[in-house]
């Protein structure tokens, strides 16, 4: 150590500053990396104190030892001998892994000796920050794809099953609409599927581009014109020392989807009404309006015309939104699709709850097929939900699995039509063709596709296909 003073004493001679002379003498005995200068011929000229102490030797006793006797493996004559560094090698000392970097020493061109910095963190410490790393790289993943599910569109057209005529009329609308510069309004009763069809809209017509979803009720009232708007630095207390953009900056180019539309306050309609027809926003706090540029796609599960007439919803931003109007039929009203809907996502229940039901009895298809599904698609799902878990070891779900409230409901039905074994059947199968021809044209006649989507084997898929003579 007291070689170290003398070289920085000399150094100091030299002009060294304060800072970079006691940077020097921290690298030489810094205790978390271990330091050794070998000469030509790999005689120890420098170890510092913590190696000496780990090898057992006397301060300054490792002068004048051969490298090779503390480690047999030290890369350090090979360094001498070709003159490469070899940088983050792994090796053993004592049991013990440990990681070093070593460089020769050249002097006019010559050889002159070669240092080792070795890392006092073992490579289980290493694996251990690894994982750490790993995990922050979990976690940023996450939030990209959080983002990306956020302000990027999840499904297309290809999502929408049916077969019935309203929901293709649907479909078609949709698609037409998709490929005119012109806003939206889905109307529809709660699970329908507005957002499958907003999603839909957007990614027929400009899928790398943004989609900003906007649940309207869930936006707390003193919150909603930041939240559309934006804000700039210091426009209220507790704002954002750089401001925020609203929904509609970070739709620019792409589209803005306001679901439950109904349910904006009046405050929030006037402001809206402006951002639709000059196309420019102005953030709280600012007097300098943005030119933006988007697709308006709204959703309500109200008559906004009867909304008007109560003076709870404006009509010039009724006449505003409800240029294109898609109207999705409630499952009640087509009633053929509840079959494809009920084995679509039992398939997707199999999966998640790691059941094994393959098929749905007819006596419970007929209390599916009577009951007036006021919840929509997403009752359906709830409902299958609970009648799988009810039927867990069952590779069936027959009517003892069902909630008898859905039971109930279904025998009350305003729906008349029952259907006898024969009748089912012949209903069950007709649909099941329609399905898999409506399937296999989706996909352009891949069979793998269709068929796991179907949630069926591409061996059943080849049977049923005889079976029906689809070509």
């Amino acid at each position: 150590m007291r070689e170290i003073d003398t070289i920085l004493g000399v150094l100091d001679g030299f002009g060294l500053t304060p800072l970079i002379a006691y940077a020097l003498r921290f690298f030489l005995r810094n205790r978390y990396e271990n330091l050794c200068i070998v000469n030509k011929d790999s005689k120890i000229e420098f170890l510092d104190r913590a190696s000496e102490r780990f090898f057992g030797i006397k301060q300054a006793g490792s002068k004048g030892m051969d490298i090779r006797e503390l480690v047999p493996q030290s890369s350090l004559c090979k360094i001498i001998e070709t003159g490469v560094p070899v940088i983050g090698r792994i090796f053993e000392i004592k049991d013990k892994r440990w990681i070093s970097s070593s460089y020769p020493i050249i002097r006019g061109g010559e050889i002159i000796g070669a240092l080792a910095k070795l890392t006092l963190f073992s490579l289980e410490e290493v694996e251990r920050i690894n994982k750490e790393v790993n995990k922050l790289r979990r976690e940023v993943t996450y939030f990209k794809e959080k983002e990306q599910s956020d302000y990027g569109k999840a499904y297309t057209f290809d999502n929408i099953l049916g077969i019935s005529a309203q929901i293709k009329g649907s479909v078609e609308m949709a698609k037409k609409i998709s490929l005119i510069n012109t806003d939206v309004l889905i109307v529809g009763e709660s699970g329908t599927g507005k957002e499958l069809f907003a999603h839909s809209i957007h990614s027929f017509a400009s899928p790398d581009r943004p989609l900003v979803k906007v649940n309207c009720p869930a936006i707390p009232f003193e919150l909603a014109e930041s939240e559309f708007f934006g804000y700039e630095r210091g426009a209220f207390s507790g704002a954002l020392p750089s401001g925020k953009p609203g929904k509609f900056e970070i739709a620019n180019n792409g589209t803005i989807f306001l679901d439950e539309v109904s349910s904006l306050p009046l405050s929030i309609q006037a402001k809206l009404l402006r951002v639709l027809q000059e196309r420019e926003v102005e953030r709280l706090g600012s007097t300098t309006p943005k030119n933006i540029n988007f697709r308006l796609i709204a959703a309500t599960n109200r008559d906004l015309r009867e909304l008007v007439k109560q003076e709870k919803f404006r009509d010039d931003l009724y006449y505003r939104v409800a240029k294109a109007i898609i109207h999705v039929v409630p499952l009640r009203e087509r009633r053929e699709d509840i079959p494809i809907y009920l084995y679509h996502f039992l398939h997707k229940i199999n999966l998640s709850f790691k059941t094994q039901v393959e098929t749905i009895s007819k006596g419970a298809m007929n209390v599916f097929l009577n009951y007036s599904w006021p919840g929509n698609v997403r009752e359906l799902i709830n409902i299958l939900e609970q009648s799988v878990l009810r039927a867990w070891e069952s590779k069936e779900v027959n009517e003892t699995h069902l909630p008898q409230e859905l039971i109930k409901c279904s025998k009350q039905s305003s729906q008349k039509t029952t259907y006898d074994n024969k009748s089912i059947r012949e209903v069950l199968a007709n649909k099941e063709k329609e399905l898999i021809i409506s399937m296999l044209k989706s996909k352009n006649g891949n069979k793998r596709q269709a068929a796991l989507i179907l949630g069926m084997s591409r061996s059943t898929l080849y049977e049923k296909m005889k079976k029906y003579h689809i070509r």
